[in-house]
């Protein structure tokens, strides 16, 4: 290999390299059952302040081979994350519809709700919330479309 080839692999490797090390055990998957692939961005480095992730997604209307996930009517999408040590969990979600079209529930794995929102009726289709001291543990965040013949595309950004 000429010696100016050898040099630009070696840089590659290194910024490959460096780029998979931040790497954390977060879902970005959904966990429920998806139509549509959700996309997820991270915005900061674990380690260096809040991991912010930005998903891109949808909740589709349900099929027949599929069970509801609220209210035996409803269908969502569920992420699981983790907190390895205590701090705030910080949600953010629009979406496309009308502003009482979507609910968001932060969740305990396996143990109860922490949080419930849904947007104000007069106001834009947006829910924030910010609980400010969350123990370490897994979480289930899940994005609940209360049209059940709906499509709704979303945005949801968690910051822990």
């Amino acid at each position: 290999m000429p010696n100016g080839l050898h040099v630009v692999a070696t840089v590659l490797s290194l910024v490959l390299t460096g780029a998979c090390a931040g790497r954390t055990t977060t879902s970005l998957s959904p966990t429920a059952p998806s139509y549509t692939p959700a996309a997820a961005v991270r915005t900061t480095t674990p380690g260096h302040g809040p991991l912010s992730l930005v998903i891109r997604g949808t909740v589709a209307p349900l099929r027949g081979e599929e069970s509801p996930c609220f209210a035996g009517r409803y269908n969502c999408e569920a992420y699981d994350f983790s907190l390895s040590e205590e701090g705030p969990i910080e949600v953010t979600m629009t979406w496309e519809g009308a502003p009482r079209a979507m609910m968001v529930q932060l969740h305990w794995a396996g143990e109860g709700l922490a949080h419930e929102d849904v947007a104000p009726r007069d106001g834009p289709s947006r829910i924030w919330f910010r609980r400010p001291l969350m123990e370490a543990a897994n979480y289930r965040l899940r994005v609940v479309s209360l049209e059940p013949d709906s499509t709704i595309p979303f945005t949801l950004t968690l910051t822990h």
